[in-house]
Formats: structure tokens, sequence, C-alpha cells
């Protein structure tokens, strides 16, 4: 085998191993997104589900003081778009459209989330994405989608927030409310489980 070919295969190796590196951190990403979410978290303990439970909490109390915040900056803003754009119709307008632009985006997380679900657990012979030929652009589109679910994710906890617009946040605290009812209602599932189980004689 002559140097440029063992380099070759060299590269092609390396690749391999962080297409395959990063589509687990993907995994575990996508695992961790769902459940922040309120989905896949049947096979957590009463004791997971009350840490989860606790983390949403902690993220709809933070998402809540910046939707506070940002609404006396959307406020300010308002006086000034009043006299200069049009008044109240135009503005009433302009907040109805960028809460609907935000809920759709929501939307569309979910569906992603859901397909991701599926995906995942398909058989590994129906994921044609897993293909190892070497791609260029797939390791960019791999990182991508890694940072775009970490972000997610530290959002659901009120964690990276700056830069998001007062309807971003309200529908993130909606999103967050939603979890916590699912994680709520499990984690009194789990605890009347456990209690039953503590009743029958060992």
């Amino acid at each position: 085998m002559s140097r440029t070919t063992r380099s070759s295969e060299k590269r092609r190796l390396q690749y391999l191993q962080d297409i395959q590196s990063l589509q687990e951190e993907i995994k575990l990403l996508q695992i961790t997104n769902e459940k922040l979410n309120g989905v896949g978290f049947d096979d957590m303990s009463f004791t997971e589900l009350a840490s989860l439970r606790s983390m949403l909490d902690e993220g709809f109390r933070i998402v809540t003081e910046e939707i506070e915040n940002a609404y006396d900056k959307v406020a300010v803003k308002r006086i000034f778009e009043d006299d200069l754009m049009g008044g109240k119709d135009w503005i009433d307008r302009i907040d109805k459209e960028d809460l609907a632009y935000q809920s759709l985006l929501a939307r569309r997380r979910g569906a992603l989330r859901k397909k991701a679900r599926e995906f995942r657990l398909s058989p590994p012979e129906t994921q044609p994405w897993r293909s190892n030929d070497p791609d260029p652009e797939r390791l960019e589109t791999l990182e991508i989608e890694k940072e775009r679910l970490r972000l997610l994710n530290e959002r659901m906890i009120g964690k990276e927030l700056d830069g998001m617009s007062y309807y971003e946040l309200c529908v993130l605290s909606s999103e967050i409310s939603t979890a916590e009812i699912k994680v709520g209602a499990m984690k009194d599932i789990k605890h009347a489980e456990e209690m039953e189980k503590a009743k029958r004689p060992s």
C-alpha cells in the first residue's frame, strides 16, 4: 500500500470516527430534549422524574422573569412605534404575526423531535442517513444539529436566553409549562407505584 493510499485510508477512518462520535452525541441530546419536553420518560424512576421536574420548574421561573423584562422593553418600543408607524392597529397586527411565527417554529420543533425519535428507534438497516460514505458537508451538518439541540436543551432549563424576543420567550414558557404538566403527572404515577410496592410484604 502506497503512502498516499495509507494517508487517504487514515483520513477516511478518522472521518468515520468523527461521524460516529457526533451521531452518539446527537442521540444523547435528542433523548434529553425529548425528556425535557415530556416525551420518552416512562422508564425513569420517581427520583429521576422529580429531578427533571425541578429543572423544568427552575427554567420556567427564569423564563418568566425574562418575559417580564422583555415586556418592559416592548412597552417602551411600542410608544415610539405608535407615533411613527400608524398606531395601535399596526402594532397589534405585528404582535399577532410575531406570536404566530414563533408558535409555528415551536410546532416544527415538535415535528422534528417526533421524526428524530422515530428514526432513532427504527432498525439500523432502515436508516440510510447512517451511511459511511464520505461527505464533506456531513460533518458540518451534524455539528449544526448538535449545537441546535444543545441550545434547545439549555433554554428549556432557563439558560442561554440572551437575544430571545418577547414572543420567543412566551412560546418557550408555554413549552416548559406543558412539559412540567407531563413530567409531574408521570412523577405522581411513579410515586404511587413505589408506595404500593412498599406496602407489599417482602
